[in-house]
């Protein structure tokens, strides 16, 4: 079935409305049994609350579920290619079973995703590369993640088998997960690449990975995977499908924790128990990253071909990317709150990959006014340079293209309740698609997550 097949659409928002029905009917049953009634909703985490106590009693024994609803409205106001609205949203519901409360199992954890995506594509609109949204998706209802853990000498190694999502881990940065467009998620040059992307959203693919931590504030991971993801004619989906000429993709990070400085550590004013003063204490406050991956298949040259006109075939394709992160300013009376910086590069082959580099940085804020720990201010930049090699085969086609596509975001993230947050964005994009004749999009768009 097609992924814009409207029948599946249909299908699938049906799932979600009643999803939603059911959810307002166990809010109606916990603010009718609540003595504090509304006021009592408001402020429980999550949404479902407790659920009468048995939440975290499963917790106890080693269940734990978490659910997130969200909501999106993006609406590409000039330039790009159409003036056009999209609504779009995403379910993630999650489950975590640790093996050791439940059935004695030392280190063994066992973990489930289940997506559902629905509504427009509002980069069809803008035309951008990068996508505004990191959540835009096929309409889809399915298995994401299905994986076993099992830890070894005291959690300092671990690996990991079944659906892994690669970007849960590899070519993360903490303070960006709060932007909208996908390039602060994971590099564009990276997330490009392959046939279908590696094991990322919204496709990930059977996978083994081993992650090592030698001290407190060095790591090491490794990860092989299925070299194209899921099913390129289905790509709605789950689908553990190795074709023969899919290889395999296969990354490498290496990283380290910086510890912070006593300039920078959160001061707690109170005295400790003795009455003694409590001295700074220097908590993580930054990471330092190189990564480097690489796939095993054959790949179409974007520019070459053989002399019945076809792409030429070559081996392999790879890449390589270096990440920062620093938080520069605490807070003195709330060291949640303070100053991110981070940046971000990363370079590929550009014979077979259309974005052969990426720049990235932003800024965020959090904790902006008092009162407001949770909430984040950002503004950032991300910057896609296409392929000498991509460039040049537009130009034998008779298009003209730039060198880069510029994307910059401002955007507001606010803690309504302990389960709901609303977050403003608007995003600049500069060359959308690097085509030539495209005028700079101006993206205006609101986002709503609801923790479950």
């Amino acid at each position: 079935m097609s992924d814009r097949d409207p029948r599946y659409g249909s299908n699938l928002r049906r799932r979600v409305l009643r999803l939603a029905l059911a959810t307002l009917a166990s809010l109606a049953l916990a603010t009718e049994a609540s003595p504090s009634g509304f006021g009592d909703l408001l402020r429980q985490d999550p949404l479902t609350g407790s659920w009468s106590g048995n939440r975290p009693e499963l917790e106890e024994r080693g269940l734990t579920f978490e659910a997130f609803y969200t909501f999106e409205v993006l609406g590409n106001l000039s330039g790009g290619v159409h003036r056009k609205t999209e609504t779009l949203g995403n379910l993630d519901l999650q489950l975590t079973a640790e093996l050791e409360p439940l059935v004695g199992w030392s280190g063994g954890r066992v973990f489930f995703y289940g997506l559902g995506n629905h509504g427009g594509r509002p980069s069809e609109n803008v035309g951008d590369l990068q996508i505004v949204s990191n959540i835009e998706a096929p309409d889809t209802w399915k298995l994401y993640e299905a994986w076993f853990e099992q830890e070894f000498l005291r959690q300092r190694l671990s690996m990991r088998i079944g659906l892994y999502d690669f970007n849960s881990e590899f070519d993360v940065i903490e303070s960006a997960g709060v932007f909208l467009n996908s390039s602060h998620g994971i590099g564009a040059e990276l997330g490009g690449s392959g046939r279908n992307g590696p094991s990322i959203f919204p496709t990930t693919s059977l996978s083994a990975r081993l992650h090592l931590q030698p001290t407190k504030r060095t790591f090491v991971r490794l990860v092989a995977a299925d070299g194209v993801p899921g099913d390129l004619d289905d790509p709605g989906g789950t689908e553990i499908h190795f074709g023969r000429d899919d290889g395999v993709f296969l990354a490498l990070e290496i990283g380290v924790y910086n510890s912070g400085s006593k300039a920078l550590a959160p001061r707690d004013r109170r005295p400790q128990e003795d009455g003694t003063p409590t001295r700074p204490s220097p908590e993580p406050s930054g990471k330092l990253a190189l990564g480097a991956w690489g796939y095993t298949g054959r790949f179409d040259d974007l520019l070459r071909t053989d002399g019945s006109g076809d792409p030429r075939k070559r081996s392999g394709s790879f890449g390589v990317y270096l990440l920062a992160e620093q938080r520069v300013h605490f807070e003195p009376e709330d060291p949640i709150q303070g100053l991110s910086l981070y940046a971000r590069m990363g370079i590929a082959d550009p014979r077979t990959t259309t974005v052969d580099g990426y720049l990235g940085a932003g800024a965020v804020y959090r904790g902006v006014f008092p009162g407001s720990r949770n909430d984040r201010l950002g503004l950032a930049v991300a910057a896609a340079h296409l392929g000498s090699d991509f460039r040049r085969a537009r130009r034998r086609m008779g298009t003209s293209s730039d060198a880069w596509e510029i994307t910059l975001e401002w955007t507001y993230r606010v803690e309504l309740t302990p389960w709901l947050a609303i977050q403003p964005d608007a995003q600049y994009v500069i060359n959308p698609g690097g085509l030539s004749d495209l005028e700079d999009a101006f993206v205006l768009g609101m986002r709503l997550i609801v923790s479950l």
